[in-house]
């Protein structure tokens, strides 16, 4: 069996997984993606300023909840806030192929790899609670350069739970496992694992 049908067939089994937090984290990456003939370009973030992504509780009585906010802009509000304030810089420093804020998806007019499908998605929730767990949402487009248009369109939602978010670069964190999850249960769709099958593969 081919390394493309390995990769696509257990994708598709993760995604006839439940996603309970019982279930195992998807290792799923850009590379993994080039040799099925995706580039997984970026994701941009579309979630509204100060917007409450959750707190965790550190172990022990009388603990103050850490609360958590989204950063689109800084004003001097947000200056003052006691909250953790969770930006696209922060996401990247965490590894997730974050595009920087105000970014625009672009299919057409950037440098790829020399792969026929450009995938990117749009990242539209953080939810962050216990200590810790994580679950994201991405609405994820697909390009088909070959026909000049878009194959598919969806979302995915992705969890993990670790022991650090890695906002300050720390590996492995639930932030990066979450997002690899959610790539995962993309690739596990049927709609999506069959809008990148060839009309052959090779054995």
């Amino acid at each position: 069996m081919s390394r493309y049908l390995r990769l696509l067939v257990g994708a598709m089994a993760l995604g006839a997984c439940s996603s309970t937090p019982s279930q195992p984290v998807a290792d799923f990456n850009p590379a993994d993606m080039l040799d099925m003939g995706v580039d997984m370009f970026g994701v941009v973030a579309d979630i509204p300023h100060r917007q409450y992504l959750g707190e965790t509780i550190a172990a022990g009585n009388n603990q103050v909840p850490t609360v958590y906010r989204w950063l689109a802009e800084l004003t001097l509000l947000d200056r003052g806030s006691t909250d953790v304030q969770i930006s696209v810089q922060d996401l990247q420093a965490a590894g997730l192929p974050l595009l920087d804020q105000g970014t625009q998806l672009d299919f057409v007019g950037g440098m790829y790899e020399p792969v026929r499908y450009r995938l990117a998605g749009t990242l539209t929730r953080i939810s962050i609670s216990q200590l810790y767990d994580v679950r994201l949402t991405v609405d994820w487009q697909l390009y088909d350069t070959e026909t000049e248009s878009m194959v598919f369109t969806g979302s995915s939602d992705g969890f993990a739970r670790g022991q650090n978010l890695g906002l300050t670069g720390m590996r492995p964190n639930a932030m990066l496992d979450s997002f690899q999850n959610c790539l995962g249960k993309l690739f596990g769709q049927d709609d999506f694992a069959a809008a990148i099958a060839p009309a052959g593969v090779p054995g």
